[in-house]
């Protein structure tokens, strides 16, 4: 691998430098693909976005895009779940107030016509986007398009009690079979649920990410070709079950059919399951003050594959688009590489002096792979590049809070009242198609 400065960035030493308070190498605006001569200094950008750690340690480090750029930058925080209404009033009332936005994978679709694409801006000044695993870009992508650059991103893992794994003589699963067979092997030996499933609904389609998992790694999808609905057929229906088993075998907690995400990462901490597939953010939650686990007891792998060899797991970011109404497009373009840039992650994931800013969310392959952010955060980044590695993206529709809505619905039913699968996944079939069939891609 050829090495320069801009490359260096992305590695520990890079790191290191750029923590300390009198950087020993600064980081130039040729490194980060700026352009020179602070062509815009004096300019403001106004960003909004929720109220995160990350972004608020980001907040902390503007001295150094002033310095770079010359450009002033003001945070204006709102509430994650108030974010897709935000923009969406914004940009229908025509204001021009914000200049980039934050917003979930998920909506880029539904968002597309207000925002900026940055295929142009990417090529023009050779920002590099092969340091992003190829799930974070397809999160951030809508028909082709590039809609916004990812900087806060999750990967999935399936973390286990170590301690009980051990009474039982069982080994971590690599596939979804063997995650029950595990199950059932400490649900036996220990008393303790085999794993925490969230087979409920009503927290943001929070249901569906585990679901997905299964409809991949059964090569099962939700629209084929033809923009028809799919997930009905065969391998949606062997998905579904397969997605089913930990509870109609008995090894998932009985509280799973009505749980939703933090209801089994609460499980998991009290110690009242063994497993768990959750978002990496939950490894702060399991070894903290208010978990009944000690680190010692905690283990985690990547999210496990399937018996026929397909990988499965996953990946979740918030891109940063330009906003279509700004006035300040090139300004907010030089922001937001900045914000991407590989360095500013590094360094706020390895600064472990402030518990509120204490974040572990790195988007770029360098970060996850990097020892020191491993050392800093025990190794969570590195195993959630192995589910990144494999990952892909939730389906990108722009008819998908409409779409999620009915499966997860269905998915609960399911779960709940034993509705047989063909038959509930062909009454949501129908349903889902009426909407697709409305707003055509």
């Amino acid at each position: 691998m050829k090495f320069n400065r801009r490359t260096f960035l992305g590695t520990t030493a890079a790191a290191a430098l750029l923590a300390t308070t009198n950087q020993a190498w600064a980081v130039t605006a040729e490194d980060l693909s700026l352009t020179p001569g602070k062509p815009y200094a004096g300019t403001t950008i106004n960003i909004l976005l929720p109220n995160a750690g990350q972004y608020r340690a980001q907040k902390l480090r503007l001295d150094e895009l002033e310095e770079l750029t010359g450009i002033k930058v003001i945070h204006t925080y709102g509430p994650y779940g108030q974010l897709l209404d935000k923009i969406t009033a914004e940009a229908i009332a025509g204001n021009d107030e914000f200049d980039l936005v934050t917003y979930q994978d998920t909506w880029g679709p539904a968002l597309a016509p207000y925002l900026d694409p940055l295929d142009e801006l990417v090529t023009r000044d050779g920002f590099d986007m092969t340091n992003y695993p190829q799930v974070f870009i397809d999160c951030s992508t809508y028909q082709d398009t590039l809609l916004g650059l990812p900087v806060r991103g999750q990967a999935q893992l399936l973390f286990y009690r170590k301690d009980l794994f051990d009474a039982a003589g069982v080994t971590p699963p690599t596939t979804m079979d063997e995650m029950v067979e595990a199950a059932r092997a400490v649900q036996e030996a220990t008393g303790v649920s085999g794993i925490a499933m969230d087979y409920g609904k009503g927290n943001g389609f929070q249901n569906l990410f585990s679901w997905m998992n299964y409809m991949y790694g059964h090569n099962a999808e939700l629209l084929d070709a033809d923009g028809k609905v799919a997930f009905n057929n065969e391998a949606g229906i062997e998905a579904t079950t397969d997605y089913l088993r930990p509870l109609t075998e008995g090894v998932a907690n009985p509280g799973s059919v009505q749980f939703v995400e933090g209801d089994k990462v609460t499980s998991f901490a009290e110690g009242n399951s063994a497993m768990l597939m959750a978002w990496w953010w939950g490894y702060a939650r399991f070894t903290g003050e208010s978990s009944s686990l000690t680190a010692d007891q905690v283990g985690f792998v990547a999210v496990p594959g399937f018996d026929n060899g397909t990988k499965s797991g996953i990946g979740q970011c918030m891109p940063f688009g330009i906003f279509k109404l700004s006035k300040n497009k090139e300004a907010a373009w030089e922001v937001l590489k900045w914000m991407a840039a590989p360095h500013l992650e590094v360094d706020i994931v390895t600064d472990k002096s402030d518990p509120e800013l204490n974040e572990i969310m790195v988007v770029h392959t360098s970060s996850l792979l990097d020892p020191a952010v491993n050392e800093a955060n025990f190794g969570v980044q590195e195993i959630g590049y192995e589910s990144l590695a494999n990952g892909q993206a939730m389906p990108m529709l722009k008819t998908w809070p409409q779409v999620a809505s009915v499966l997860e619905a269905t998915i609960s039913d399911i779960a709940a009242n034993g509705t047989d699968v063909k038959t509930a996944l062909d009454e949501a079939a129908t349903q889902v198609q009426r909407i697709v069939d409305r707003n055509p891609e």
